[in-house]
């Protein structure tokens, strides 16, 4: 997908080096939620953060999620693989709880579809309450356990759902 894409509130598109800052952002809202415990950290210094938005959006696999008319990029959606996509998403502290993910998540899923993607997968640690609860709105079912050591600092495993949704 190399255009953009227009949903009632929203743009989605392939994500641009030059978003590295606003997505730097995003890194620095995870590591002060409650949710970072769930997920590896991501690099929030200024260069670390730039390589991180160059490799993914050299991969092709990243798109970035703005409100309509706004060039601020307010959260992102991965969707890794080619038939089987493994799908990840993460949005500003400040427009959680609004919808936006699920919006993003739905017009992206319908896109696959059209791509002949034909199954999309998602493991989230099964702790990780709105996470899971917009997996199952997205219609996603779960398929499967695993522990998982998301940081090897803290030695905590976590218990990750897989879930799969069938296109």
């Amino acid at each position: 997908m190399t255009h953009q894409i227009l949903t009632s509130r929203l743009e989605i598109h392939p994500m641009r080096p030059e978003e590295w800052p606003d997505v730097r952002e995003m890194f620095l809202d995870f590591e002060t939620s409650p949710e970072a415990i769930y997920d590896y950290p991501l690099p929030t210094t200024e260069e670390k953060a730039k390589e991180q938005v160059k490799v993914w959006s050299d991969s092709g696999y990243f798109y970035s999620v703005c409100l309509k008319d706004s060039s601020e990029v307010i959260g992102y959606l991965c969707f890794c693989g080619e038939q089987l996509r493994e799908m990840g998403y993460s949005f500003k502290k400040k427009y959680q709880g609004q919808g936006y993910a699920q919006e993003a998540a739905q017009e992206m899923i319908a896109q696959m579809k059209q791509m002949g993607v034909k199954r999309i997968i998602a493991e989230l640690a099964l702790e990780n309450l709105p996470s899971r609860k917009l997996i199952e709105r997205l219609g996603f079912t779960q398929i499967g356990t695993k522990k998982h050591l998301f940081r090897k600092e803290t030695e905590v495993e976590q218990v990750c759902g897989i879930f799969e949704k069938k296109l």
